[in-house]
This record gives structure tokens, C-alpha cells and sequence, in this order.
């Protein structure tokens, strides 16, 4: 997907609705990735502009500092989307189609449709938790497992999770800046 500074992924014609395609090869939602879509025949070819963004899988988040800030942005991400008629459920979190600007620390995603049926955000949102986790290096990881588990444990909206990960946040905040 990721290579010489580009992204780019064949799809299923079926994979992204007309209306879909329309919005994110607009531009109109900055959240996500802009897109350019070639068709010829059977194959499908999406590329997307990343100019200034590189994937989280090119970059060591090894502070939970950074990690949390990274999945509050991505829970906002998701939240605005809705308001493109993009569902949440659909758009596959991982590292490798999460962005990053290192420069302006603004987080982007690159739309990438769900392979399996959607069964709603939790599973993409504990597999971008895991692999975000999986990189910690400062002993405080216990904070991306207090947020795995509210989100396998609860159905909670985009909003609430999205206010629980502040809270987190401040926690995390306060106990490292008290502890200095």
C-alpha cells in the first residue's frame, strides 16, 4: 500500500459507494485522506494524496503520551465523518492507514473500506490500540488497556469514547507531571 512516498490500493467496484466516492475524492472532508479514483475494466485503483503525511507504521509511538493523542484524534476523525455520510464502521484503523504530520502533529486517515461485514467500531478500534501499544516504552500502557477495555466492554457513542479518552489523557497528564 505504502511505497515510494505514495498509497495507493486496488478494490472490489463494490467496495465504496457512488455517494462515498463522490465525498473523498472531493476533498470537502479534510479528516481523510483525499482520493483519486481509476477504473479500467475490472481493476479499481484508489490513490491518495498523503503529501506531508507518513503512516503511523513508519513512526515508533513509543510514548502512551503519543499514543492516546493519536486514537483522541482518530475518535474525532470518526465523529466528523458521520457528517460527510461516511460510516465509521466501514473505514479500517490500523497503522498503516492512519497519518501522521510529524511538522503540524495533525492526524489523517486514509479511507480504506472494512473487509469483513462492518460490526461496528470496536473491532478496528481495539486492533489500532493493540498495535499502537505494542510500541510503548515508558510503563504507562496500562492507560491503552483502560481504554480497551471500556471500548470492548461498553457501546459507547464516538463522543463518549472520544470524552473518556480526554479524561484518560488528563489522568496520565497528572501522574506524570506530579511524579516529575
Amino acid at each position: 500500500m505504502w511505497e515510494n512516498n505514495e498509497y495507493r490500493m486496488c478494490f472490489r467496484e463494490d467496495a465504496i459507494l457512488d455517494f462515498e466516492r463522490a465525498m473523498l475524492s472531493s476533498g470537502e472532508c479534510s479528516y481523510l485522506l483525499p482520493m483519486m479514483f481509476i477504473s479500467g475494466g475490472s481493476k479499481h485503483v484508489v490513490y491518495y494524496d498523503c503529501k506531508g503525511f507518513v503512516p503511523l507504521s513508519r513512526y515508533r509511538v513509543d510514548k502512551t503520551e503519543d499514543a492516546l493523542f493519536i486514537l483522541e484524534k482518530v475518535l474525532i476523525i470518526l465523529t466528523n465523518a458521520i457528517g460527510y455520510l461516511i460510516t465509521p464502521a466501514k473505514i479500517f484503523l490500523s497503522t498503516d492507514t492512519v497519518f501522521y504530520n510529524a511538522e503540524t502533529g495533525e492526524v489523517k486517515i486514509a479511507y480504506v473500506p472494512v473487509r469483513e461485514k462492518p460490526a461496528g467500531s470496536s473491532r478496528n478500534l481495539l486492533r489500532l490500540i493493540a498495535q499502537l501499544k505494542s510500541d510503548i516504552t515508558d510503563g504507562n500502557q496500562g492507560y491503552l488497556d483502560r481504554f480497551a477495555a471500556i471500548v470492548y466492554e461498553n457501546s459507547y457513542h464516538l463522543r463518549d469514547l472520544t470524552n473518556r479518552m480526554g479524561l484518560l489523557r488528563r489522568e496520565l497528564y497528572l501522574q506524570t507531571n506530579v511524579s516529575s
